[in-house]
């Protein structure tokens, strides 16, 4: 079974380094620099020319004379149990959850903003807090102020009034135990997915002043609207009519922005506030919500980032792929998945760029990988042709978490097993039901337009 893998000093040694920095903007033109790094505990701590870095004599070197150095992608919309969905028990949950992580890791995501909306139960919560701490992701754990469907045959809903109390003081819990950090070096912490904003005025703004004052962030929201009916349009309009609208907050997708019939003072609204978006092109584009809008936020100086959602099969280098046929040079989109990710999800100062003082999270890839081989230069080789395969090294908080290809934290193979097994407990269960009917019958409840 792997084993991780965590030594006081990392060198990094003469290896090919993409990174924008903080001063570079979208359409800055970043040229790569074969470099030596040296990583200290969680942090950046020397970068200089080859050989010239003073390391310690523990020092855990990897010869990085033939792989690429990369900031590690900043996912800013992920729903990482959605590996496994619906009528999911808190082992299926767990299951789903630490799946989701691996894999975003697999593929050189290091830092997740999670929008977790499988809040069913407390065990729920529990164990997808479990599960992402052991799979050595850095993510920003939001938890959903939300009720599911419990029945599906009848139609039924728990009390939504007993379940705002449990998830809420769950929240007041996590946020107060040790200021919201979900485990001890802190690469996990709690944010908050709000989607109910409009129904219950006075609802909206106790939990939001409680999120705000116990200091929960980011707040995550999805904000859809074009095809999708009135009642997901406008959320930004909404948010600040509504005195809710802040610089923490993450609206999830964004078309509605762009069409039908956009509210161009949305634009406005937040480039003042400094709210974000998280865009998620293929996934978008998939399930009809609309043009994408990545570039036409740099254009407006919107800030925006990229995510993924939850298809097992995606990295955030198809998502840069995705948005890079464009008039926009191949780095834009390699920034949108590093340095963007992390403006967005407001944690600029910390992550998104390989610079000294900066939290150690890398991705390191393999510049002769049958992808790679070709490419001379990383930012348009990510961008490209890379895949989770090329990814040799991930390092999170000074921690390896995948060498020489192998995840170390657990097994691939004992989590693959128990992941298609639960799977298939799911698909038992949801065998009984005519789920095409149950999809007619929930969807106006969610004030959704029926397929």
């Amino acid at each position: 079974m792997a084993v991780s893998v965590q030594p006081s000093a990392i060198l990094l040694r003469n290896g090919l380094l993409a990174t924008f920095s903080e001063q570079d903007d979208l359409l800055s033109k970043p040229v790569a620099r074969r470099v030596d790094v040296l990583i200290t505990g969680d942090r950046i701590t020397a970068i200089a020319e080859p050989s010239t870095v003073q390391s310690p004599p523990d020092t855990f070197v990897i010869d990085c004379t033939h792989k690429w150095i990369a900031p590690g992608f900043v996912d800013t919309h992920r729903l990482a149990p959605f590996t496994t969905t619906a009528l999911t028990t808190a082992d299926d949950i767990y299951a789903g959850q630490l799946a989701g992580c691996l894999q975003a890791l697999n593929g050189g995501t290091t830092t997740v903003l999670d929008h977790f909306h499988a809040a069913n139960s407390p065990a729920h919560i529990e164990k997808a807090t479990q599960a992402t701490v052991e799979s050595g992701i850095r993510s920003m754990f939001c938890l959903s102020r939300g009720s599911w469907p419990t029945s599906l045959s009848p139609l039924r809903f728990d009390d939504d009034v007993e379940i705002s109390k449990m998830q809420l003081e769950i929240l007041r819990t996590l946020a107060e135990k040790d200021n919201g950090r979900l485990c001890p070096d802190g690469r996990v912490t709690l944010g908050l997915a709000y989607d109910g904003q409009g129904r219950d005025p006075d609802e909206d703004k106790r939990i939001l002043s409680l999120a705000r004052n116990l200091g929960v962030k980011p707040i995550t929201m999805h904000y859809v609207g074009g095809p999708h009916g009135a009642a997901t349009a406008y959320k930004v309009r909404k948010w600040a009519e509504a005195g809710l609208l802040q610089g923490d907050c993450v609206f999830s997708h964004g078309n509605g922005l762009v069409h039908p019939k956009p509210d161009l003072g949305e634009w406005e609204l937040l480039k003042e506030s400094g709210a974000s978006i998280a865009s998620t092109p293929v996934n978008e584009l998939g399930m009809g919500h609309g043009n994408p809008i990545p570039y036409e936020c740099i254009r407006r100086g919107v800030t925006v980032g990229l995510g993924i959602v939850s298809r097992i099969h995606e990295n955030l280098s198809t998502k840069s792929k995705a948005t890079a046929y464009n008039n926009c040079p191949a780095a834009s989109a390699f920034r949108l998945a590093t340095l963007g990710g992390a403006e967005a999800a407001h944690v600029s100062s910390q992550l998104g760029s390989i610079e000294v003082g900066k939290l150690a999270d890398f991705a390191i890839y393999d510049s002769e990988s049958v992808n790679l081989a070709g490419c001379v230069d990383p930012f348009r080789g990510i961008v490209f042709h890379a895949t989770g395969a090329d990814v040799e090294f991930v390092i999170v908080n000074g921690e390896i978490v995948k060498k020489g290809g192998i995840l170390m934290r657990k097994d691939w193979k004992e989590v693959a097993t128990q992941l298609k097994h639960r799977a298939g407990l799911l698909r038992e269960r949801a065998a009984q039901y005519d789920l095409d009917q149950r999809y007619t019958a929930v969807m106006p409840i969610l004030q959704l337009p029926v397929a």
